[in-house]
């Protein structure tokens, strides 16, 4: 790059003298103090006083050329150092993310049931932290259990395609020789279930990736629960299918029936009655499958539907017990009961489904009466067709009618 300067400096007699590099002897002017027949190109100063400004000169001059050789490389070489700080930070950023397990905050608890407590994710109800991995075992005496409870307030990071990958907390049942899975949450939409251990240990894992979302994380309260063990003298009889199955058709619902059952851990039942054992993996989206089997409705269509009015069509004619006349339609709909009735009882072939209630209603219908010992005439028919109203039973509710004993 070509720079041009042009320097001014001040001569012995205060005139200025214009340096300019592309002059044949450096001055684009000569200074009036010289001889008049002098040249440029032979002008020397007449005294040591006047060469002082001319070294001057020189020295200014090479310091403009330094000045401008250096602010043009540091324009140059700033974008590239820009650049290999980008690259530097990407490279960093890369090596992260591949080896953000080995970056999680680890720590284990170990905690002796004697009573109710709780344990939570930090800074609940506000956000959690990034990079944990925390783990917390519980320990109740030989002949306890403990109960697990989560707060309302749960929410963690949202499960990719129902599977919790990255942020969750897992609870599972130890034992000397297995250990199982009691579940795995995540996301917010659900609270996890009341939970139960099988055995005196249980452990909990919570666990957060490196990247933050506002959610409150968890807590959870534990208490001991007694083991029941029933008396050597006390034996249960032994129960049948047939009499088991008279003691399930008293029941409506599955909440009754397991209460019945087992009236002291019902709700654990219940809560579990929806769970796979036979995988150890279970993710978020089972308890979900409470809405796709809904036994107690199963079973209240059973009794609503099996006896109830049902649409019939029923011959006009047959149905007015009339031979001599004919009628358009020939057949109406009416409501009827149908089905059958006593559904897992011993005896429900002796049941029958009958009107509880029957209402007559009316329909207007096209009646014709042939004419007797008369062969047809044409153009006769009319006086022989009228609209007419005529009554049909309806049944509008049905009810099952058992005899005492089977029929043979």
């Amino acid at each position: 790059m070509l720079w041009t300067f042009t320097v001014v400096v001040l001569g012995m007699g205060g005139e200025p003298m214009h340096f300019s590099p592309r002059a044949t002897c450096g001055f684009s002017s000569c200074p009036r103090w010289l001889r008049p027949r002098a040249s440029c190109s032979s002008w020397e100063p007449r005294s040591r006083a006047q060469r002082i400004p001319m070294q001057l000169l020189i020295l200014l001059l090479l310091y403009a050329v330094v000045c401008a050789n250096f602010c043009s490389r540091q324009g140059t070489t700033a974008p590239a150092q820009s650049g290999s700080i980008k690259a530097l930070r990407s490279s960093n950023i890369r090596r992260d993310e591949s080896n953000h397990l080995t970056d999680l905050y680890r720590k284990e608890e170990t905690i002796s049931v004697a009573g109710n407590g709780c344990i939570h994710s930090p800074r609940f109800p506000s956000s959690y932290p990034r990079n944990l991995l925390l783990t917390w075992r519980l320990h109740s005496p030989e002949s306890t259990r403990i109960q697990l409870t989560f707060d309302n307030q749960f929410g963690l990071e949202e499960p990719e395609n129902e599977i919790c990958r990255y942020d969750f907390v897992e609870v599972e049942d130890l034992s000397e020789t297995s250990t199982v899975i009691r579940g795995r949450w995540c996301g917010h939409k659900e609270v996890p279930p009341r939970i139960t251990s099988r055995t005196n240990q249980i452990k909990i894992t919570f666990k957060s990736d490196d990247y933050f979302v506002a959610k409150p994380g968890f807590k959870i309260c534990y208490s001991l629960v007694g083991v029941s063990y029933p008396s050597p003298s006390v034996t249960d009889p032994t129960l049948t299918a047939e009499a088991l199955d008279q003691t399930i058709a008293a029941f409506d619902t599955v909440e009754d029936l397991l209460k019945h059952f087992n009236p002291d851990s019902w709700q654990e039942d219940l809560e579990n009655l929806y769970t796979d054992s036979g995988h150890h993996y279970r993710g978020r989206s089972y308890h979900d499958r409470k809405s796709k089997v809904d036994l107690d409705r199963l079973n209240d269509d059973v009794k609503r539907y099996s006896c109830t009015p049902r649409n019939y069509s029923v011959n006009l004619r047959e149905e007015l017990k009339l031979t001599n006349v004919v009628f358009f339609p020939r057949c109406l709909l009416v409501q009827r009961c149908g089905g059958n009735c006593g559904c897992g009882t011993s005896n429900w072939k002796s049941c029958t489904c009958v009107s509880g209630k029957t209402v007559k209603k009316y329909h207007e219908v096209l009646k014709f009466v042939p004419e007797a010992g008369h062969p047809r005439r044409k153009g006769r028919t009319r006086n022989n067709m009228a609209l007419v109203d005529i009554q049909l039973d309806h049944h509008e509710r049905c009810d099952c009618v058992c005899s005492s004993r089977p029929p043979r």
